[in-house]
């Protein structure tokens, strides 16, 4: 606890945002939306009021641009546990039944993008969510109207989407020491940050290095990992 104190004490945070590069390059950003089966013109359409709110991204129809969706697919699977235990409470005296439950949750469709006649290889996309739960006093599931609903799985399916061609930037959050001493781990730490912020990555990762190896704390574990998953973000080739 100590130790913690004292690093916010010396410490403090400084944010930056980055744009992630995206899984699939296209030739433009004006786009058209299309569901190549029945299954997916719910998705299709929740794709393209999301594409048409990122930055940049026009959707029309037409647009020389298609993005295919295909094999959509939505589903879920509920598992209850039965438990039993003894009560002695004077308004409650024999065995009381508790009920967990545990509902899986997926939606899942394959983006194919065509653009000049030809159509790239379908890329499958899934998204998952796990509710869990208890039953009631009278041992009945109350389970969430939200988890009976599909919608949010579905937008959050078509962000998924999005994410594949127009990702949303990306904050940057990292921290770093109030005046530390020259040649010490903190200004080396320091200084990897200076480089990240400049987009310097393979530099910033050289000196986090350094800085781990003088001090190794957790705090420079964080940093080191930190650029790692930033590199592999925007497509930035490190040398380890």
């Amino acid at each position: 606890m100590v130790w913690v104190l004292t690093l916010l004490a010396c410490a403090r945070q400084v944010a930056w945002e980055v744009q992630p590069r995206p899984a699939v390059d296209l030739p433009s950003m004006e786009v058209s939306v299309v569901a190549l089966d029945r299954a997916c013109k719910r998705a299709a359409d929740e794709l393209a009021v999301v594409l048409g709110a990122r930055p940049g991204v026009r959707v029309a129809a037409g647009a020389g641009v298609q993005l295919g969706l295909a094999r959509c697919d939505e589903g879920a699977t509920t598992s209850v546990e039965v438990d039993f235990r003894y009560s002695s409470s004077p308004t409650s005296v024999g065995p009381l039944e508790q009920k967990t439950f545990r509902r899986l949750s997926w939606a899942t469709a394959d983006l194919i993008i065509r653009s000049e006649g030809t159509a790239g290889a379908p890329a499958p996309v899934r998204v998952e969510r796990t509710d869990r739960g208890t039953s009631g006093q009278d041992g009945s599931l109350d389970i969430p109207a939200a988890m009976e609903g599909r919608d949010s799985l579905r937008r959050e399916l078509a962000h998924t989407l999005a994410d594949q061609v127009a990702p949303l930037p990306e904050t940057i959050r990292r921290m770093v020491y109030r005046d530390p001493e020259a040649g010490t781990a903190r200004q080396l730490h320091n200084q990897a940050v200076e480089a990240e912020r400049a987009g310097d990555l393979q530099r910033a990762l050289d000196l986090a290095l350094q800085a781990y190896a003088a001090n190794p704390t957790p705090a420079g574990m964080v940093l080191v990992q930190g650029l790692r998953a930033h590199a592999e973000s925007v497509g930035y080739a490190l040398r380890e």
